[in-house]
């Protein structure tokens, strides 16, 4: 489990530390459901170690499907070519989805099986051969991602490198020769994401690619999917997932690393947040996706609309400003100029608190279950970024139980949002719905006649609850105030019984099908819900975050 620490390569070792086979039968689980709201906040050792052994038997079951190409969705791509190795990501049409290489999750599996393996003395259980089975697909996998730490393309090097590198210099059954050569590729990463920071504007850019909406038509009696420039793209767009980046910035004691860090952090601090029209005291910040430094304009590619709260975002937003205020003592920089973090953070903690009063596993965006929420989704006023990925999400993209908000229906927009050369390619075009999609002045994705009733289930995000949970326990192990310690496990202990005794693959009918036969830990995650993808499902991030939870949660009580 990382820290904030100074790297330094001295032999293959790490200076400056700051604290740091198939199994032949289903495993079982020492803790029962809850019956309770009482009992559903209470959150113990043993149930923290019990997840942990139910993770490493879940990923080990993974890992043998893997092995033997056994209930396998490949993407697209993956069998172009002997060298192309495709990674798991999530589960879709009851298999494993296994993505495309250099992806922002390719990360997150190898390190789900380092976290595994640097909590070895915690988890229950080990047979013979399944330390080494995590250890050997751990460094298959890591070896494929060398690469990335040059590929200045993306701003994901955090979620890619850290979150794998750097979970492995956790194992302590990491050979010398392979952790110095994990350390250089994390000093080569550090620089590489270094070169997407400018000056000018204090903030390391999230996307080079320009933003396009996602058409269905019908061509030839074919349906087609394909994507259609905007009219007004971004320019020099800003995302709250970037919060997640700066500690691996900050793990160096490059001073000029710590420089951009922070400087990022201030600018998000100061833009990317708006309020509640309810929060009339402003009390509550709300996390914006997106934010458009080129045009000055905050909107959401994420989430319900350009103004609503995208519940993973707000752990991104959470996460990343707990590792600024951990950075704040290390600091290689004057930080007198700078605002206050710890008081950003503190208002941040009072956000989730707020928004989580009703139920600690949110709704997918806070605002997708208002009566109004199709509102929100419909609002694209020119004072935002104008475009998110709900507005062009047919009934036919997703499946039929499934309500994006209340209130979802097909929209009639500008077709001035389009760009001149979209309108072209689409002049004549009709959609899925076998209407025509230009009318006028209108732009008509998904026909006009209302969706079918069967749309009832508001998607959860157990990976955002996952996401808030190790955050929170991350500070209170961090915070030498005892009120503020108690206070963040309290709402993490919440937060993990719930998912707990609700969540696991084991817990829910659907998770016995499927879920919990392929290997995944964490059911009814949500992805990427604008492009129809990963709805409802296990998602290989929200296993990390919530395996993280676990060890923070023991380790919290092992420094009482």
């Amino acid at each position: 489990m990382k820290r904030i620490f100074m790297l330094s390569v001295v032999s293959g070792c790490v200076l400056a530390s700051l604290g740091c086979s198939k199994q032949s039968a289903e495993p079982t689980s020492s803790v029962p459901v809850a019956e309770t709201s009482a009992a559903s906040q209470v959150f113990t050792l043993d149930a923290a170690r019990d997840n942990l052994s139910f993770a490493k038997n879940q990923y080990l079951k993974l890992i043998e499907h893997v092995a033997n190409e056994r209930h396998l969705d490949m993407k697209e791509g993956c069998d172009a070519t002997p060298e192309t190795i495709c990674v798991p990501r999530s589960q879709e049409k009851d298999e494993i989805h296994m993505e495309l290489p250099e992806k922002w999750t390719n990360g997150f599996y190898p390190g789900v099986l380092w976290k595994l393996l640097s909590a070895k003395d915690d988890i229950n259980n080990w047979q013979a051969g399944e330390e080494q089975k995590l250890y050997e697909t751990a460094r298959y996998y890591q070896n494929t991602l060398f690469s990335e730490s040059k590929r200045g393309s993306t701003h994901d090097l955090g979620f890619i490198l850290y979150d794998s590198f750097g979970e492995a210099l956790d194992y302590d059954g990491l050979d010398e020769k392979t952790r110095a050569e994990y350390l250089t590729a994390l000093e080569v990463g550090r620089a590489t994401l270094a070169t997407r920071y400018t000056d000018e504007v204090g903030l390391i850019r999230s996307w080079d690619w320009i933003p396009r909406m996602r058409i269905l038509t019908l061509e030839d009696g074919e349906q087609v999917k394909d994507m259609y420039t905007l009219s007004n793209p971004w320019t020099y767009p800003v995302i709250v997932d970037n919060m997640m980046n700066l500690e691996y910035l900050f793990a160096s004691d490059n001073a000029r690393y710590h420089e951009i860090a922070f400087n990022h952090a201030k600018h998000t601090s100061i833009n990317h947040y708006f309020y509640d029209e309810s929060d009339t005291q402003k009390q509550y910040p709300l996390s914006y996706h997106v934010f458009d430094y080129g045009s000055h304009k905050p909107g959401n590619w994420q989430g319900v609309g350009n103004v609503s709260a995208w519940a993973r975002g707000q752990g991104w937003s959470l996460y990343g400003f707990v590792t600024v205020v951990e950075a704040m003592e290390q600091a290689q920089i004057d930080l007198s100029t700078y605002p206050d973090f710890k008081a950003h953070l503190s208002n941040l903690y009072g956000s989730i608190e707020h928004l989580l009063q009703d139920d600690v596993v949110p709704a997918w965006d806070y605002f997708a279950t208002r009566d109004n929420a199709y509102e929100y989704a419909e609002n694209i006023s020119k004072d935002t970024t104008v475009f998110h990925g709900i507005l062009g999400l047919c009934d036919k993209q997703i499946e039929d139980n499934i309500l994006p908000y209340v209130g979802y229906k097909p929209m009639t927009l500008e077709a001035s949002m389009l760009s001149t050369e979209s309108l072209e390619r689409l002049e004549g075009k009709v959609n899925w719905h076998g209407e025509k999609i230009i009318q006028g002045d209108k732009l008509i994705p998904c026909g006009t006649q209302a969706y079918s009733d069967s749309h009832v289930k508001v998607p959860k995000d157990t990976s955002a609850a996952a996401i808030y949970a190790a955050a929170l326990y991350r500070y209170a192990n961090y915070t030498k105030d005892q009120d503020e310690k108690a206070k963040y496990a309290a709402l993490a202990d919440k937060i993990m019984a719930k998912l707990t005794a609700e969540y696991r693959t084991d817990r829910k009918g659907k998770g016995r099908d499927s879920s919990l036969g392929l290997g995944f830990v964490l059911s009814e995650a949500t992805g990427d819900f604008g492009n129809g993808g990963e709805i409802d499902t296990p998602i290989i991030y929200g296993d990390f975050y919530f395996i993280e939870a676990n060890m923070r949660k023991l380790e919290l009580e092992a420094n009482k």
